[in-house]
Order: structure tokens, then C-alpha cells, then sequence
């Protein structure tokens, strides 16, 4: 009978957790195997097991599962004895039994980095999440009125560097639309507005200065333009700012009051004649 063994967690209950039919892996009360912590979707992958051997699949196409170091299809891959299957921040092992030789752990993910070649700039990927678009608030601030102020996150999951396309305007890898979260490669070009970055996890090569997060927050065109926009957004809605709240006519008021009083004294004449 198969099992599958959640890396690093000897004390879990069930863990290994034998297969039996559908299992269901994830954060929700619907999983068959539900886990906490691992920054599982609710569903996230289920593992079939049949005469014919197992098969994992992502239970949604925006689930990312990775096999061995590769993003497993939507359609699913089969499974072999001390397969590797990473989602989220965990990290399984398949075993035909519990007897099976198991691999040897990964201690820590190498260091990759976004190259921007045009402007000879490399961003270390340190953060779990690295957010990249138009707004401050960003890591990666683009100065670029047609990239989207949230545009797409590069996140650190299944072992490897995940791209999620977030804007309304388009991102895309080596030529193709992201319409789907995808597991970044050696090389991979990544297409946002006017500017493209190369992924790699090779050491930063000569002329790219290495920049921090950090160095874009305060960046004051950056500001003027996110400022600027939230305001045209916030107006366009009716809403005001304290600062800017309609004052009432006050003219118009005061002449209404005028000639209610002439009404109310010239009532009350005619009423006692």
C-alpha cells in the first residue's frame, strides 16, 4: 500500500498518510488530509491511486504542484516510489511503502534573482512574496502608466519561484500570455509594460547592480503618480476627502428661510380677519 510523508513534521498524526483511492491534500475542511500552516489552498492537489499505479493532480489550475522540479499539468502526472511533490511551503514523499528509500531533504531554497537589463538593475527574490506593479507599497516599483498597480507577485512555493499574473493589462513569459500561475525556469523572460526581467538562479552577472526592495519606497515620482490616480478614482465615485466635503449653499438657504417667514406672517394676518 502507498503512503505519503509530509517532510520535516515526525509527529504529525497519520503522517506518513496512507493512500487509499482519492486523497484529497489541503488547508480546507473538504481535504482529506487537511494541514495547516503550509500555505495550502483549501483543496490543493489530490493523488489517485488505481490498479494502473497513482497520479497527482491540482485541483484547481490555479494550484501549483511541482513533481520532482517540474509544475505538474492540469491533466496530472504519474507517480513513482521517492517522487518529490511540493505545494505551498510543504514538501511530500511518495512511498510504495514504508519501507521505501526516502531522498534527501532540501535544507533551504537557492537565491534567484529578476535581472532588468535595460536598466541594469537585479532584485534578489528574499521574500516569500515579491509584488511587482505600479503602486508604492510594492517591492518592485514600475514607473509605467500601462503596467497595473498590483501587476503580478513572484512567490516562493513548492521549492521553487512561482509568477502570478495580478493586472488587468497583461504579463507575459517568454512571448506567451500568464494566464495561469507558472513555475519560473532558467532564462524565462518576463514581459510587464515597457519593462522585461530575466529569472535566474545564476550568479548576478557583471553591470546589473543589485538593488533592495527597500530603495523604491521612496521613490517620489512613484508616490505622485499612485497618489495622483487614487484620487481621480475616489472622485469619479463621489467620494470626498474630509477636507473636501461639499458645502452646502448657504445664499440659496437663507432666501428659502426669507420667504417660508412671509408666508407663515401673512397666513396668520389673514387668518384672524
Amino acid at each position: 500500500m502507498p503512503f505519503l510523508e509530509l517532510e520535516g513534521k515526525p509527529d504529525l498524526e497519520n503522517n506518513p498518510r496512507e493512500l487509499v483511492g482519492d486523497v484529497v491534500v489541503g488547508s480546507g475542511s473538504q481535504a482529506t488530509w487537511r494541514l495547516s500552516g503550509s500555505d495550502l489552498a483549501a483543496r490543493h492537489f489530490r493523488i489517485a491511486v488505481g490498479s494502473g499505479g497513482a497520479q497527482v493532480t491540482p485541483a484547481s489550475p490555479q494550484n501549483v504542484v511541482v513533481l520532482n522540479g517540474e509544475q505538474v499539468p492540469t491533466d496530472g502526472s504519474p507517480l513513482a516510489s521517492g517522487d518529490i511533490v511540493a505545494a505551498g511551503q510543504a514538501r511530500f514523499v511518495f512511498l510504495s511503502d514504508l519501507k521505501a528509500k526516502r531522498p534527501t531533504p532540501v535544507l533551504e531554497m537557492p537565491d534567484a534573482h529578476l535581472i532588468d537589463v535595460t536598466n541594469k538593475k537585479g532584485y534578489t527574490l528574499r521574500r516569500r512574496v515579491v509584488q511587482i506593479g505600479r503602486e508604492i507599497g510594492c517591492s518592485i516599483v514600475l514607473k509605467d502608466p500601462t503596467v497595473s498597480r498590483f501587476h503580478a507577485d513572484v512567490r516562493a512555493e513548492g521549492g521553487q519561484f512561482v509568477l502570478y499574473a495580478m493586472g488587468s493589462s497583461g504579463t507575459k513569459v517568454n512571448g506567451e500570455p500568464a494566464v495561469v500561475p507558472r513555475l519560473l525556469r532558467e532564462g524565462d523572460q518576463i514581459q510587464m509594460g515597457d519593462t522585461t526581467f530575466t529569472f535566474s538562479a545564476q550568479t548576478m552577472p557583471p553591470g546589473i547592480r543589485a538593488v533592495q526592495f527597500e530603495d523604491h519606497e521612496d521613490d517620489a515620482f512613484s508616490r505622485k503618480n499612485t497618489q495622483l490616480a487614487q484620487r481621480a478614482v475616489t472622485m469619479e465615485h463621489g467620494k470626498y476627502a474630509k477636507s473636501q466635503k461639499k458645502a452646502l449653499p448657504v445664499v440659496p438657504i437663507a432666501v428659502a428661510a426669507g420667504v417660508l417667514l412671509i408666508v407663515v406672517v401673512l397666513f396668520l394676518v389673514f387668518r384672524h380677519h
